[in-house]
């Protein structure tokens, strides 16, 4: 029988800015070339999260106003369900809006707090009379030393694979980390978490955010594969989880691209 995977992707018809179903599209598509069983499910406004029941939760970009409209459904019916099995190393994937999201609060410009969904320590802080700079545009950004070396423990045979991430970020929040949060990845081209930090993104256990859209998974296949990697480490403890490689031609050649443009 094969490896099986569960995808649940929160608030698909509030949260879904700059393509960012492709991130889904491809990590289903990836499985299924690995040879994996792969569901997707989606969670919307509602609907309660089940403990157990998911190894990759995915939440993407939205507007200001959708972005609010999840915070109470998600307190109320999801937060417990989905903090236990982020806490218990199911893997959490938040873009732009969804990594905002993902944090203790929002600052809005106008001085008011509002409460964000508190499963990683991260704060943001909208433009007000102290942060003024909207950061828009292509980013690139540099893995940090301790996930490029685990994603190179995947794969059943050495593949050479890039230490870039490559994305468009356009976001007027200016996010900070908290205890325990370390970067993503440190930021080459563009600005990344706020107009001073460089660095891009977070990650405190298996959950990642990131301001990476356009999509973020397409043209960086090898984070896809290290999402995928850390979920069936996580769900087949016991097996050892080496996936196959797949040739990536198109997909890299994009990526390369984008390096060499705005490196």
């Amino acid at each position: 029988m094969p490896y099986a995977l569960t995808i649940t992707h929160l608030y698909p018809d509030h949260l879904n800015l700059y393509g960012d179903l492709g991130n889904l599209i491809v990590l289903r598509c990836r499985c299924q070339w690995m040879g994996l069983d792969c569901t997707v499910n989606s969670l919307t406004l509602g609907e309660p999260a089940r403990r157990g029941t998911t190894d990759i939760y995915f939440m993407g970009g939205g507007q200001d106003t959708d972005q609010m409209a999840v915070v109470n459904d998600f307190h109320q019916l999801k937060r417990d369900a989905i903090q236990a099995d982020t806490e218990a190393g199911a893997v959490f994937l938040g873009v732009c809006g969804g990594y905002q999201l993902m944090g203790n609060t929002f600052l809005m410009g106008n001085g008011e707090v509002t409460q964000g969904l508190g499963i990683i320590d991260v704060s943001t802080q909208a433009p007000g009379a102290d942060v003024k700079q909207r950061c828009i545009g292509n980013l690139v950004a540099e893995l940090t030393d301790a996930i490029y070396a685990d994603m190179q423990t995947l794969y059943a045979t050495p593949k050479d694979i890039p230490r870039t991430l490559v994305g468009f970020e356009n976001h007027s929040g200016q996010t900070y980390l908290g205890k325990g949060v370390e970067p993503l990845a440190r930021t080459i081209a563009g600005f990344g978490n706020n107009a001073t930090a460089e660095y891009e993104g977070a990650r405190y256990k298996n959950i990642f955010g990131s301001y990476m859209h356009g999509s973020l998974l397409p043209k960086n296949p090898h984070f896809a594969d290290y999402l995928i990697g850390l979920a069936l480490r996580r769900r087949y403890p016991e097996a050892a989880i080496a996936l196959p490689v797949l040739p990536d031609t198109e997909e890299l050649a994009a990526h390369s691209y984008a390096v060499q443009r705005y490196r």
